[in-house]
């Protein structure tokens, strides 16, 4: 938390007030109001699935990422009853089907529905009926091995979105990279979790690089701090 804050409190000095989602904490009850979303008409919708039709439990499975890209929470499939895991602290929860993609938890009788993307497919989970977190392809608490030349392409200098006074280095390392804060030579360790999200050691920092044609455009630290790569 201490890197977070340290980053949050050095732009904020500069730009005006802090910014950016904090960790969540607590249990599915105690979702902060800033972690919320809305997704983009069309993108996340529920369905209605006539009532003949089941759905497996494995269509639900995986891992989910909050809107602060910090905090996963983990669907899995235990003595053939779906259980959310929050793996920022491992606490897990039981879901009882209450209908084809919705779901309580067995004590609180907190709701969880899962909705479809455009293809179909479920891609979200809206957590309390206003959180909406998102099906990720990868394990985040598993380091991804990426390869020298896949790790380079990070590399150079990346300025704030309307304040290009504002900039950080980013250098590739043996097993991640290294960011530096040019406003104070600070810098930060991260270590890869898939081919464009990375995390630093105590998992409270999370970088989304956004790429196009094989070229790396932007890099979003946690929900919506954008920083463009300089040509």
């Amino acid at each position: 938390m201490k890197t977070m804050n340290a980053f949050h409190s050095a732009i904020a000095s500069k730009r005006g007030p802090a910014f950016g989602s904090m960790l969540l904490a607590g249990t599915l009850l105690s979702w902060p109001c800033h972690a919320q979303t809305h997704l983009s008409s069309g993108i996340a919708t529920s369905v209605a699935i006539p009532k003949h039709e089941t759905e497996p439990l494995e269509k639900f499975s995986g891992y989910y990422q909050l809107p602060n890209k910090i905090a996963f929470i983990y669907f899995d499939i235990r003595d053939g009853s779906l259980v959310a895991t929050q793996l920022w602290d491992n606490k897990a929860y039981q879901l009882i089907k209450k209908g084809e993609a919705n779901f309580e938890t067995r004590e609180e009788g907190h709701k969880v529905e899962f909705l479809r993307d455009g293809a179909g497919e479920f891609a979200y989970a809206k957590i309390l009926g206003r959180i909406t977190a998102e099906k990720v392809h990868f394990n985040p608490t598993v380091v991804k091995q990426l390869s020298a030349t896949q790790l380079k392409r990070f590399e150079g200098t990346y300025s704030l979105k309307n304040n290009d006074g504002l900039k950080i280095d980013m250098t590739s390392t043996t097993n991640g990279l290294t960011l530096k804060q040019v406003w104070d030579n600070k810098e930060i360790s991260f270590t890869p979790r898939s081919e464009t999200f990375f995390l630093n050691e105590d998992g409270t920092f999370p970088m989304s690089f956004l790429s196009q044609g094989g070229e790396v455009l932007q890099v979003t630290c946690f929900e919506d701090d954008v920083w463009i790569k300089q040509k």
